[in-house]
C-alpha cells in the first residue's frame, strides 16, 4: 500500500512539474537564540512543505519548534542567579524567492503565522514567573541554497500580550522574540 501511495505522489509531482510547477518537502535543525534581559540558547527543528511556480517562487507551510534554555549570574553578587527556559511552536504560511537559477541559489523569504510560546523563569532572589501566549507573528528569512541543502537565519517578529501571566518577585524572562540559524536539505521534490 505505502508503494502504490508514493507511486501516485510521485506521479503527481511528475505531472505538476510538465507544467512549470513542482512540490519540494525540506527539513531542516539549528540553533536558536533570544536576545533580552535574559539570553537564551536552543535548539529548532522544522519541515516546510511547499510548491515551486516556476524557478524562482516557492509558496508553503513551514511548521517549526524550538527549545531554549538561558541563564545570568551577577559577577558582584553571586547569589543574583536567574534562569529561564521558552518552548515554541509555529505555523506560518511562507513564501521564497530565489535570485537566481544556478545551483548556488541566495533567496529571500517571509512567513507569517501563529505563534505558540510558554516561558518559565525563577531567580536565586525567591522570584518566579509563568507566562504563556498564542498570537500572530511574521518571521523573515534570508539563506543560500546549494543544491539539496540550505543554510538561513529566520528572525521570529512575535508581538502581543501572554493569555497566561503569574509573577512572584523580581525574575527576567526569556523575550518572545527569537533567531533561528538553521541548516536544511530537501527530503524529496524536483527543484
Amino acid at each position: 500500500m505505502k508503494k502504490i501511495i508514493f507511486f501516485f505522489l510521485l506521479c503527481g509531482t511528475l505531472s505538476l512539474s510538465a507544467q512549470n510547477i513542482s512540490f519540494q518537502f525540506v527539513t531542516g535543525f539549528g540553533a536558536a537564540l533570544s536576545f533580552g534581559d535574559l539570553r537564551a540558547y536552543g535548539i529548532s527543528a522544522s519541515v516546510e512543505p511547499k510548491i515551486f511556480i516556476g524557478n524562482n517562487i516557492a509558496a508553503g507551510i513551514r511548521l517549526e519548534g524550538d527549545v531554549l534554555f538561558g541563564g545570568n549570574i551577577n559577577t558582584d553578587n553571586a547569589s543574583e542567579i536567574s534562569v529561564g527556559m521558552s518552548s515554541r511552536a509555529a505555523t506560518l504560511l511562507k513564501g521564497e524567492y530565489y535570485f537566481t537559477d544556478m545551483r548556488v541559489r541566495p533567496y529571500l523569504g517571509v512567513g507569517v503565522g501563529r505563534y505558540a510560546q510558554a516561558n518559565i523563569g525563577a531567580s536565586g532572589t525567591g522570584g518566579a514567573s509563568i507566562s504563556a501566549s498564542n498570537g500572530f507573528g511574521v518571521a523573515p528569512e534570508a539563506g543560500i541554497a546549494l543544491g539539496n541543502f540550505r543554510l538561513s537565519a529566520i528572525y521570529n517578529v512575535v508581538p502581543g500580550k501572554d493569555i497566561v501571566e503569574i509573577n512572584v518577585g523580581d525574575v527576567r524572562e526569556v523575550s518572545k522574540n527569537y533567531l533561528v540559524l538553521q541548516m536544511s536539505w530537501k527530503l524529496f521534490g524536483l527543484r
